[in-house]
């Protein structure tokens, strides 16, 4: 779980001074088939379990605000999966050594995005009126690492001792781009590199206020693009059957393009609070999103002073949690196993502002 340490993203501070120094810092990861451990580290896994999903949602940021504008420096990092079950199990048995499944359709499918970002952001703050407030920002942004693309196939195995005997036929395609190989391209005599990606991402924050109601809604990356210039790829397509003869036939080719476009992976958060009059405590309902998922959340939160303190609980995943709220420091804690090389699902955030 070291990786996890990096892989942060921040809550929203609501209320601001003149001026304000805020560090913020989240994570998001959930995996499905495996441990988040696993997920991180080539599925190295005594166990799998059914699922379609795996991400790894992280972003560290450092801003100034000062009046209604705030600018600084962000970092993030987004890694996300998504597969048919089949492929997840191909995947497992190979990866630890496992023998493919005989007698047995594979449908096969993946779509893969890993992109890692720095970047300088700007935002300004609309007071809309007394109870509304939104938050629009656009973060230039410098590509330091990506993968983008997708494996579909269908094949058939047999019941045959060898792992290319097992396979009967199989016909499917394979289409990506990346910054570096990682398919081992290099095999093949290819050093496709690049490191010029470049782009910007928009993103907004809306809360609101309506009697005993309070309301959150924020997009990130909402419309995100980079652009790598001179950007490798790998596009084949394969045919195998062990009838034929020669039993591979693969077509295409390892080059790369004048610019390539990559689509930046959103999120979406919300929240919606009921706070109790003349009571301490407020309970809401959370969620959070992107393009494949939407994981839910039940909060309890109670004032003690200028602490908040917030207990949480996601049904979708068991996963439990804890948190802390002041005006100037917050953190939290959620997770569906304490021993964290088997958690399947982890989140945190800390943030801490300076006011002057």
């Amino acid at each position: 779980m070291k990786k996890i340490t990096y892989l942060m993203l921040s809550l929203p501070v609501h209320a601001f001074s003149q001026e304000a120094i805020q560090y913020h810092v989240y994570a998001d990861l959930y995996s499905q088939p495996v441990s988040i451990h696993a997920f991180l580290n080539d599925w190295d896994s005594p166990n799998l379990k059914k699922g379609e999903n795996a991400f790894a949602h992280g972003k560290m940021s450092l801003l100034t605000q000062k009046d209604n504008w705030s600018y600084g420096w962000v970092w993030s990092y987004d890694y996300q999966l998504h597969f048919s079950e089949d492929m997840a199990r191909l995947y497992y048995q190979t990866q630890n050594e496992q023998q493919i499944d005989a007698n047995t359709r594979y449908v096969l499918a993946l779509e893969a995005q890993h992109v890692e970002t720095l970047g300088a952001r700007f935002a300004y703050d609309w007071q809309l009126n007394s109870q509304w407030n939104l938050v629009t920002g656009i973060t230039a942004l410098l590509g330091r690492h990506y993968v983008d693309g997708n494996f579909k196939a269908i094949g058939q195995t047999i019941d045959m001792p060898e792992l290319m005997d097992r396979v009967d036929w199989l016909n499917g395609y394979l289409d990506y781009s990346y910054d570096r190989p990682a398919l081992k391209e290099d095999e093949l005599g290819w050093d496709g590199q690049t490191n010029n990606g470049y782009g910007y991402a928009l993103d907004f924050a809306l809360t609101g206020k309506y009697q005993q109601w309070e309301l959150y809604f924020s997009a990130e990356d909402i419309l995100g693009f980079l652009y790598w210039e001179d950007a490798p790829y790998t596009r084949y397509m394969l045919s195998y059957d062990q009838n034929a003869r020669p039993r591979m036939d693969l077509k295409g080719q390892l080059s790369t393009d004048q610019q390539y476009r990559q689509t930046l992976p959103y999120k979406l958060r919300a929240e919606v609070t009921y706070v109790a009059e003349t009571q301490p405590w407020s309970v809401s309902i959370s969620s959070f999103s992107n393009e494949y998922l939407t994981l839910a959340q039940l909060n309890s939160y109670w004032n003690q002073g200028t602490v908040k303190y917030g207990a949480h609980f996601e049904p979708q995943t068991h996963a439990y949690g804890i948190s802390l709220q002041h005006h100037n420091w917050g953190l939290k804690y959620l997770t569906d196993d304490l021993k964290t090389n088997q958690a399947h699902r982890f989140q945190t955030y800390l943030y801490a502002q300076h006011r002057w």
